[in-house]
Order: structure tokens, then C-alpha cells, then sequence
């Protein structure tokens, strides 16, 4: 008798890859394109982030003060759970 060999399961980075595709090509076909709304997103990530140091280098302890006040915050609510 000769043994039946069963397809190995796809990895989930496959499954994963495939699902992107199927997203994107979908997307596509209404008219939204991916790619350029991923540029349109990392240029404003890059503009948020060229404002968050400059506000940081003119006002370095108002700074510290609101990391410190967030510390404060997450601090309470681990200390909680």
C-alpha cells in the first residue's frame, strides 16, 4: 500500500502574505491605493516627528515634566493590576 502524502499547512507568514495581496488588490479595484497612503502616512509621521523636537529643544522641561507626568500616570495604573 502506497502512503498519501498530505500538503504540509501554509506558515503564517504565507497565510499572512497572501491575505496583504488579497487586501491590496481588493483595495485597488474600489479605487484606494495602498502604496500611496502609506507615503501619505510616513510624510505626516515625519512631520510629527520633526515637530515633536522642536518642540523638545524649545522647551526641554516642559518636556520632562509631561514624560514624567506620563510615568506617573502608566506607574498608577500597573501598580493597580
Amino acid at each position: 500500500m502506497a502512503k498519501e502524502q498530505t500538503a504540509a499547512p501554509p506558515q503564517p507568514d504565507e497565510v499572512a502574505g497572501l491575505a496583504t495581496s488579497a487586501a491590496q488588490s481588493e483595495l485597488q479595484n474600489v479605487g484606494i491605493h495602498t502604496d500611496e497612503m502609506v507615503e501619505a502616512l510616513r510624510d505626516r509621521g515625519s512631520e510629527l516627528q520633526q515637530l515633536l523636537e522642536d518642540e523638545i529643544r524649545q522647551r526641554p522641561l516642559r518636556a520632562l515634566g509631561w514624560a514624567a507626568l506620563a510615568g506617573l500616570v502608566f506607574g498608577v495604573m500597573a501598580a493597580r493590576n
